[in-house]
């Protein structure tokens, strides 16, 4: 909000910002011949939170209700004030916002300590701000000091808890950065006294940056401003305060002589206002999908002999002495922060029509086994080399495409695998094995894939016919 002042005329103009809150500043143009382009900047224009707690809190609650009823001292009838992620003191302790609603409660990351439950028990939440200040000398004194005021209460302006309608100096000293030296001045340490002043009944905090020099006409310090650091915004001035509309306060920027008499003197007004609560949901979604892969593509190392669909991995007429090799493609996204995890099982081993075969270890003619590998110790929990056409039977190997972490590769090396075709049993859901991970990543997920190379070969004992079963493939965030 802007006020600007010219023969008798004063124009009031607001300008909303929106970044995640409200920012709203006030930057009147001097109200006389005196310091001009005279601005004050609050790094922080949030008003600062200050109720009582109602009936009906208990001690080991995480759940907290306020007084709708203000004071004098006590203006906040409302959580208007307070946003999630505030460090809100609340009788004796601090604790943290965690939700804001329905009014007028709120909640806490914690939970309420003994005595912190009691009606008329203090919540206050500081807003700690920075004031920056600009303007252009009017008038060349020697020696002097430029001083800054701000309006404070008559008692308690100095205990770290917000007051209601004035600005409150902290516990501590307020950090005074005088201009840099140059244009006629040298300045001294900046000074930082509470209720050092008091016009016409109001006291005020004062913020004082001392000079030596002659000083200038028109010098120029907006670019190279006075700052103060660390002093806590007002609580909402009065209890009938309209939340949404700003409280403004009258600060004054004064030139004074070596005599400490004020020369110039400019009052800017600044704004306080409530952070504006911006609320979204957002769904939790998981999208996983299977696709096929072409014959004559590069996957886990070999080249595929058959082209695969979403649906079906149809090997076709299988060879007695070479492997038949095919691939699908697993890919996933997901907002879980938890990440995902796809697991994978099937039915049965491979059986004429589809018939049961029982047991893992079976030796049936009309079912195609899992196979065990090079060294027969290939399992769905333990990955082997299987490279020779001498190990006969039905497994998978995997390949990470973009994103997803796999319990292994088709090319791992180990003891157990020489990096040629490193590969496993598919969990067999008739032999009564739980699914297994063969893809997983531990937070959100955009298209992340990784591609299952399916292998088979027949035993020379195996009977004519159809086989088939049928794999599983689930994928389950974790939110």
């Amino acid at each position: 909000m802007k006020l600007f002042t010219s023969r008798g005329i004063s124009i009031l103009f607001f300008t909303v910002g929106i970044f995640g809150s409200f920012a709203l500043f006030l930057h009147p143009q001097t109200q006389s011949a005196s310091l001009t382009s005279a601005s004050i900047t609050l790094s922080n224009s949030r008003l600062s939170f200050k109720a009582r707690l109602a009936a009906g809190n208990t001690t080991g609650s995480s759940i907290i209700t306020i007084k709708t009823v203000g004071d004098a001292t006590y203006t906040s009838e409302s959580t208007n004030q307070i946003r999630v992620g505030d460090a809100v003191t609340v009788g004796a302790n601090a604790y943290t916002v965690d939700d804001t609603a329905p009014d007028p409660v709120f909640r806490t990351t914690t939970v309420l300590a003994s005595g912190d439950a009691d009606v008329d028990d203090p919540a206050y939440t500081r807003q700690v701000t920075n004031l920056t200040v600009r303007f252009i000398t009017a008038t060349a004194l020697l020696n002097g000091s430029f001083r800054i005021l701000v309006p404070a209460t008559a008692t308690n302006d100095a205990d770290g808890i917000p007051d209601a309608g004035y600005f409150d100096f902290s516990t501590g000293t307020p950090v005074v950065t005088c201009p840099t030296n140059g244009g006629g001045y040298t300045f001294g340490t900046g000074t930082a006294v509470a209720s050092a002043v008091t016009i016409n009944t109001q006291d005020y905090h004062a913020f004082t940056c001392p000079y030596t020099g002659a000083g200038g006409v028109g010098t120029d310090f907006t670019a190279n401003p006075m700052v103060i650091t660390g002093l806590i915004n007002p609580a909402p001035a009065t209890a009938a305060h309209t939340a949404g509309v700003a409280n403004s306060h009258t600060l004054l920027i004064q030139h004074r002589d070596t005599g400490g008499t004020v020369q110039d003197s400019t009052s800017i007004a600044v704004g306080v206002i409530e952070a504006v609560k911006v609320t979204a949901t957002i769904d939790p979604t998981i999208s996983f999908s299977i696709t096929g892969v072409a014959a004559a593509q590069t996957r886990c190392g070999v080249t595929t002999d058959v082209t695969t669909t979403a649906l079906a991995v149809p090997f076709g007429v299988l060879d007695l002495a070479s492997f038949v090799d095919a691939a699908q493609t697993l890919t996933v996204s997901t907002n879980a922060i938890g990440g995902y995890a796809v697991t994978a099982r099937e039915n049965d081993q491979l059986g004429v029509d589809g018939d049961v075969c029982t047991g893992d270890d079976i030796l049936d003619i009309e079912c195609i086994r899992d196979s065990r590998g090079n060294a027969g110790t290939m399992s769905h929990t333990t990955h082997f080399e299987w490279n020779t056409t001498a190990a006969k039977g039905f497994g998978y190997s995997l390949q990470v495409g973009t994103g997803a972490t796999t319990p292994f590769q088709y090319n791992t090396s180990n003891t157990d695998c020489t990096g040629t075709f490193c590969a496993r049993q598919f969990a067999d859901a008739e032999g009564s094995q739980s699914p297994v991970n063969v893809m997983t990543h531990t937070t959100v997920a955009d298209a992340h894939t990784a591609h299952v190379c399916y292998r088979i070969i027949p035993a020379v004992t195996n009977a004519a016919g159809n086989y088939q079963n049928s794999i599983t493939y689930t994928a389950t965030a974790t939110f």
